[in-house]
């Protein structure tokens, strides 16, 4: 809870001033969750709600119900909602938690929810009410609990809206005469609600994603909770990337509008996330190769929304480790120049590639082969760069295998386990042309244990890993292996 403390909201810097517009393993089912039509905030506050009576059962108070006619007669100025409820906040937290504790039907929680999103949207500040009475009352009264328990509702609307409001709710750091012990159940709000989001995300199976009700609930709560820096680092203790990374790659294989929208929100709150320098750091040393599957979005996508928060992650990712580095590795590089001929609606974009482009260009000058592979290598996402077939390569570069106590060849072998075909390939073909390059290249690989892993991939159903792997197995076990017949 100390860390969360410690971190205030930082202004959105670097790639832009503001957040663009959008909303955005255990796989368990979700048929309980009740599929319904995209509802807005318009169509839930059009519910004609009988305050009168829910008053007379005695779920608000006559004053109360006094209150929430106040508001409802303002509903299409959220402004003057927010001025309104800001006047007597205290008692206005009452009549909200009143309805969330007493009140069961959908379309009366739907409505105040909607009512209350709209007036923490208009002014921030509202906010701060929640927290002062959870002080006022050294913790005795929490209304965020009624709104913590709404996220166990079926109505994807209603479990929506509940956790934007919870994030917008104890996203903001708490103030300085704030007790420890209000802070405290506060960050432990914060951390339930980010421990919530990811577990609903992890709860579909990546492919099923974008036609999932529960998904885009929990992806709205995760984008409302990342746009502070408490936020953010409570979705990263969550371990909200690894959801995220999985999304991503499920969403590069299909190009559905539905599949389109979340790949967008997914890159949206990677942007967000992007903003703490320890998330940026865990995005750069992803497993899955988060970078390469940026600059493949880029290049593959023709949606502007898209191609700009991709860019915007990139550029917030941009000096952070290696990853100028994995960016030209990659391939970025003539993806930029082939996006500086097109013409864009949007000015971030062109502000975007140039901005790389320029980053980029000292990178892309110093790199020798050696280093390209290097960092190729060590992401793991190998591809059939030139370095893998080039002559040249092998014949200057396979003494530097040897450096760092053979670091090369340990990441070589150890990609042999990779589950990828064309990881398997690629490695496969590198380790013989070492051994064909290298005088000691046989013993060196066999050393490592490259011998047993090889002769497990000839196992391997793809054709082309097959033929790759049968190469190197032959090169291992054989001494005068260039007398082998290579067609």
């Amino acid at each position: 809870s100390g860390a969360l403390l410690a971190l205030s909201t930082a202004p959105w810097s670097s790639a832009a001033s503001e957040m663009p517009e959008g909303q955005p393993l255990i796989y368990r089912s979700t048929a309980s969750f009740v599929k319904t039509a995209t509802k807005t905030n318009e169509d839930a506050l059009a519910v004609d709600v009988s305050w009168n009576t829910i008053a007379s059962a005695g779920i608000i108070t006559s004053d109360q119900m006094a209150l929430i006619y106040s508001l409802a007669e303002k509903k299409e100025n959220p402004s003057l909602q927010s001025g309104i409820f800001k006047e007597d906040g205290a008692a206005y937290v009452s009549l909200f938690t009143a309805i969330f504790e007493g009140i069961n039907k959908d379309d009366v929680i739907g409505y105040a929810l909607a009512m209350l999103d709209e007036i923490t949207d208009s002014d921030s500040r509202v906010a701060s009410f929640f927290t002062k009475v959870i002080a006022d009352s050294k913790g005795a009264i929490d209304p965020l609990k009624p709104l913590y328990k709404l996220l166990s509702r079926s109505t994807p609307f209603i479990v929506e809206k509940a956790s934007v409001l919870m994030a917008k709710l104890v996203g903001d750091v708490p103030p300085m005469e704030c007790p420890p012990a209000i802070v405290t159940i506060l960050n432990d709000h914060l951390s339930k609600l980010a421990q919530w989001v990811v577990t609903a995300m992890k709860e579909v199976h990546p492919s099923e994603a974008a036609e999932s009700e529960k998904t885009s609930a929990a992806m709205c709560g995760l984008q409302s909770l990342v746009s502070t820096s408490r936020g953010r680092a409570a979705a990263l203790q969550a371990d909200a990337l690894l959801p995220l990374e999985a999304l991503v790659t499920a969403s590069s294989v299909s190009h559905s509008s539905s599949t389109v929208q979340l790949l967008y929100q997914t890159l949206f709150a990677l942007w967000s996330l992007s903003y703490s320098k320890e998330a940026a750091a865990e995005m750069t040393h992803s497993k899955v190769g988060l970078i390469a599957k940026l600059v493949e979005i880029i290049k593959g996508s023709q949606k502007e929304k898209v191609i700009r928060v991709a860019l915007s992650t990139l550029r917030n990712l941009q000096g952070v480790g290696k990853s100028n580095d994995m960016m030209v590795v990659n391939g970025l590089m003539p993806v930029l120049e082939a996006l500086q001929a097109r013409k864009f609606a949007d000015e971030d974009i062109p502000e975007d590639v140039e901005f790389l482009y320029g980053s980029l260009q000292s990178n892309l000058l110093g790199l020798t082969s050696w280093d390209v592979y290097k960092t190729e290598l060590e992401s793991g996402q190998l591809e059939w760069s030139p370095s893998h077939k080039s002559e040249h390569f092998w014949k200057d570069n396979h003494k530097a295998f040897e450096a760092n106590e053979c670091a090369a060849i340990k990441q070589l072998v150890a990609l042999l386990a990779s589950e990828d075909p064309k990881v398997l390939a690629i490695v496969c073909s590198d380790i013989s042309e070492f051994i064909k390059h290298h005088p000691e290249g046989r013993r060196i690989v066999v050393q490592y244990g490259a011998k047993a892993l090889a002769m497990g991939v000839l196992k391997h159903p793809d054709p082309t890993v097959q033929k790759h792997a049968l190469t190197c197995v032959q090169r291992m076990m054989v001494i005068n292996w260039e007398y082998l017949n290579r067609s």
